[in-house]
């Protein structure tokens, strides 16, 4: 696998888990949906999308692109 196309994985990883992540927190504190989580939740919906994905992105970003890379070997050659 070429490197652009592991860096090119592994940023959509890095999104789908920034976007992810919310909407996930959002639906585990939705479930009694009058309570002051759930309000609170979907009130900060948009600034949490941002956030989870400049903070959790590049992290997950940087391991998925270490573990795409993990299994291959370079050539041994002197």
């Amino acid at each position: 696998m070429t490197r652009r196309r592991r860096l090119a994985i592994a940023a959509l990883c890095g999104l789908g888990a920034g976007i992810a992540y919310p909407l996930v927190d959002l639906a585990f504190a939705c479930r009694i949906a009058a309570s002051e989580a759930c309000v609170w939740g979907k009130a900060y919906l948009p600034l949490t999308f941002a956030l989870s994905t400049v903070l959790l992105g590049p992290v997950t970003t940087g391991a998925a692109y270490f573990f795409l890379g993990f299994g291959q070997h370079k050539d041994d050659r002197p």
